[in-house]
């Protein structure tokens, strides 16, 4: 997203400030002053340059790498730098990589001007590397969930990380290869979907139940 010119590409995207968003007419209110949006905006990008590194890599939109392969590579290399420097049988060795997606991610990291986005990021305090933290038990390892609707204690991306944490896939649609759907409050078509299909539909309780304890 190009705001008003401010950023030239997603690489200037968190080195801006409050300063910078002043320039644009979208975050500033009718007398001039600063709007909410504007504070807001600042403090998601605060956040996000903290986020796992699994996310990192979402962000960059290499081609076919989503979250469950995303996480399978910082779980293995630890940081944007190892991934980098991997040659195509370390990156395709990955468990849900594989040499066409290998191939992608190092054709991404080629590109000089992708280098420069990852400088610029680095540079404004984004973290590119995982700390050191306790493996969660991988009660989702193998399963394939899809999340509809919206839930009270998870945001969109908080269960896709709740799921793919646990060893899981994290899919977008409802397909035969669908083990469970997560349905919350407006569901909508993919609940339909999993029905026509059959396939085993849980409310927030069991999806809970489901992360702490696997289908065992």
């Amino acid at each position: 997203m190009l705001i008003d010119k401010l950023v030239v590409d997603e690489g200037d995207l968190f080195s801006l400030t409050l300063k910078d968003l002043s320039k644009s007419e979208f975050f500033v209110k009718k007398d001039g002053t600063r709007s909410v949006i504007a504070d807001r905006f600042i403090a998601g990008l605060e956040l996000a340059k903290t986020r796992p590194l699994w996310r990192v890599l979402v962000a960059l939109s290499i081609r076919h790498v989503g979250p469950t392969s995303a996480k399978a590579l910082a779980d293995k290399f630890g940081s944007l730098t190892n991934i980098q420097k991997a040659n195509r049988e370390e990156l395709a060795a990955i468990d849900g990589v594989g040499e066409i997606m290998a191939d992608a991610i190092i054709e991404w990291f080629d590109l000089d001007w992708h280098k420069q986005i990852i400088k610029k990021w680095e540079k404004a305090g984004v973290v590119l590397i995982d700390a050191p933290k306790e493996k969660l038990k991988q009660t989702l390892a193998g399963l394939t969930i899809v999340v509809t609707g919206s839930l009270i204690d998870f945001t969109r991306d908080g269960a896709t990380e709740a799921i793919v944490s646990r060893g899981g896939k994290a899919a977008a649609s409802v397909s035969s290869k669908t083990d469970f759907v997560v349905a919350g409050d407006a569901a909508g078509s993919k609940l339909d979907k999993a029905q026509e299909l059959g396939i085993t539909i849980l409310d927030e309780a069991g999806f809970k139940s489901l992360l702490d304890k696997g289908i065992n």
